[in-house]
């Protein structure tokens, strides 16, 4: 099964006009060529090729490993692996996407599977790729090309500005809400209706409320206490009482003894 080729032109033309997409370094490694490639670090502006064209893979050069890492060391990122192309007409290549050097497969490639699929692996993660030779058929016709990329999966200074941001729209909403209370609390109305004060009392002087009889009190000259004030109550006579002073007759002096 072949996957068909891209032309170099059309990577040129991709990296010059689709910089978001193709990073702007990429480097380029070979199984049979090149022998130690052990967690080379990546990132959006970082990307790898990995090729094969026939030759012969020695036993300690058959994996490449890398890992995603930026500037920020708290970001993450996730590995991907896309086929440019992929022609093995024997069937005689497989590789095998792993964690760790010594890990399970999380995916595998062949000439009948996963040939031409762009894959992710988990974020934070380290990318495995191990090359073997199928029932030790001869792989000289065979040749791939794969580029190695990082996605960015978490956004360190993103974060930190977000819980910061957050936490200033907390105070500024708080204060807010705050002020307008207080302003509410101070502009209502106190409630209307008289208000009530004390009497002003000066000395020797009484406050008398209409319609109430009141007494006034003298001092005492004597030692003589009298427990009933002595006030200027009007004298009240019983009904049919007569107030006119009977008449006596006048009285002489020759009234003898």
């Amino acid at each position: 099964m072949k996957l068909k080729r891209t032309p170099k032109c059309c990577d040129l033309i991709a990296v010059l006009f689709f910089p978001t997409v193709i990073a702007t370094e990429i480097i380029s490694y070979e199984f049979g060529d090149t022998c130690s490639v052990f967690l080379k670090e990546l990132d959006e502006n970082r990307a790898f090729y990995v090729e094969y064209h026939g030759k012969t893979v020695g036993l300690l050069c058959d994996d490449y490993s890398f890992e995603g890492r930026g500037d920020e060391i708290m970001d993450e990122y996730k590995i991907c692996v896309t086929p440019q192309y992929f022609d093995d007409p024997d069937c005689a290549v497989e590789l095998k996407y792993t964690s760790s050097i010594f890990g399970p497969a999380i995916q595998r490639v062949t000439c009948t599977e996963n040939y031409n699929t762009k894959f992710c692996g988990s974020s934070d993660d380290f990318l495995y790729i191990h090359f073997k030779a199928r029932d030790d058929k001869d792989t000289s016709n065979a040749s791939f090309k794969l580029l190695i990329s990082a996605e960015k999966s978490f956004d360190y200074g993103t974060f930190v500005g977000a819980i910061v941001g957050g936490v200033i729209s907390g105070i500024v909403l708080i204060t807010i809400v705050a002020g307008i209370i207080i302003y509410c609390v101070c502009r209502r109305k106190p409630t209307q209706g008289q208000v009530l004060r004390p009497a002003q009392n000066t000395s020797g002087q009484t406050t008398n409320q209409p319609g109430i009889p009141y007494a006034t009190y003298s001092p005492q000259q004597s030692n003589t206490t009298t427990l009933y004030p002595t006030g200027n109550y009007p004298t009240q006579y019983p009904a049919g009482y007569s107030t006119q002073q009977p008449f006596l007759p006048p009285q002489t002096n020759d009234t003898k003894q």
